[in-house]
């Protein structure tokens, strides 16, 4: 059987150019069987596992038809800013001999930046709150429209933003191409397919990491030193580089803090930080400057974080398809990995559930003796309306502050 490659699959010449230039040779299986399709001009539903290229199903096709100076061709729908600062820098990588111009919206940064690049933008990747507002502005023209994607849809409606994309849809124009790519296909996004997509093509295919690359483990802990076995198992298992995910921003915020008390190379991620902060720590992660990430859910899905080692799960999270995100930060590309999570008692019942939906072969860990280390939660306490919060670290901890 030959193998296929990008070169034969009638991909315009500048852009297999840039393809070169990233060293893509083979495409992955979403790409092999969603570029014809949208080459060929029809609707797409794909459903694929994390980390299999799906960013390139949608995106080498589109930069092939996208015109420079044509005005906006294609608009991309992303749930987090994380994500679609992830889509635009993978989409001038493909398009760089082409120098199509992409512009990002979303928000918690300067709105007037955007306005300036909508001007002369090709393509715009942004969250549903922030390209309606430019929308509702008036300052996004999208008469020259072509393409409208939803990249992580699911996670999309379930952050609250079903009402902003279908207000989306009805202002963009009727003829054109929608591209819906999602991890799981709810009640409520089979509703969205129906509405928006037209006699769509749809593209399923594994979405179950690969055992021989990712291997799981869990351990059995007491919840009072889940922390002192975390940082026992980073000092163990000495990752290239980890990421440690909490269920909230208050667990987050602990473990970080914990962890930096203990000398652990940690910096902290999720939805309460400024933008320019989760800029700077995603830069920092990615160099390896910082070796350990903290972070909620805002991380698992789609950044491409390179030669992450270790997954550790601190908590089960809520929701189960979540959780192969999370493990599918690490044993991505090939690459090998692995995803421990640490299980209190009340833990057990999700676990098992995680599990048997998926399948999973996860071994048990054994774990040495560990030394105990405490760990001192934040307070928050409220004067008037300030809110004073980890004050027990500075007492505590000396004069060293959080």
């Amino acid at each position: 059987m030959i193998e296929m490659k990008f070169e034969n699959m009638n991909i315009e010449e500048s852009i297999r150019g840039s393809l070169n230039e990233l060293g893509f040779v083979t495409p992955t299986k979403i790409q092999m069987e969603t570029i014809p399709l949208i080459k060929q001009g029809y609707d797409v539903i794909g459903q694929s596992e994390t980390g299999s290229g799906k960013t390139a199903a949608f995106g080498i096709p589109i930069v092939e038809v996208v015109e420079k100076g044509k005005g906006i061709q294609a608009i991309i729908l992303a749930p987090t800013r994380e994500l679609a600062n992830q889509i635009a820098k993978d989409l001038g990588n493909y398009s760089s001999l082409k120098k199509l111009y992409i512009q990002t919206v979303y928000g918690g940064v300067a709105i007037m930046p955007q306005v300036t690049g909508l001007r002369k933008a090709d393509i715009v990747v942004g969250t549903p709150g922030r390209m309606l507002d430019h929308m509702r502005r008036g300052t996004i023209d999208l008469r020259n429209l072509k393409f409208f994607v939803l990249d992580e849809a699911d996670k999309m409606i379930d952050m609250g933003f079903i009402d902003d994309i279908k207000e989306i849809e009805r202002q963009v124009p009727k003829k054109r191409q929608t591209l819906l790519f999602s991890a799981t296909m709810s009640s409520r996004l089979e509703e969205i397919r129906d509405r928006f997509t037209k006699n769509p093509k749809k593209i399923k295919t594994r979405n179950k990491v690969r055992e021989d690359v990712l291997r799981q483990f869990y351990c059995d802990i007491d919840p009072r030193n889940k922390f002192s076995l975390l940082v026992h198992l980073i000092n163990e298992q000495n990752p290239s580089l980890s990421i440690v995910f909490c269920n909230t921003r208050r667990t987050a915020n602990e473990v970080y803090n914990n962890l930096c008390f203990n000398k652990v190379n940690a910096m902290l991620l999720h939805g309460g930080l400024t933008q320019d902060k989760r800029e700077k720590t995603l830069e920092d992660f990615h160099s390896g400057k910082v070796k350990v990430l903290v972070a909620t859910d805002v991380a698992a899905r789609g950044l491409d974080i390179q030669n992450v080692a270790h997954v550790f799960n601190y908590n089960i999270p809520q929701d189960i398809e979540d959780y192969a995100n999370r493990i599918g930060r690490t044993a991505r590309a090939g690459k090998s990995g692995k995803a421990i999570t640490l299980l209190s008692r009340e833990d057990h019942n999700s676990f098992r559930k995680v599990c048997s939906t998926f399948s999973y072969d996860v071994e048990k860990l054994a774990v040495k003796d560990f030394r105990k280390l405490p760990f001192k939660r934040s307070v928050t306490r409220r004067f008037g309306n300030r809110n004073f919060g980890n004050r027990r670290f500075g007492r505590r901890f000396g004069s060293r502050r959080f």
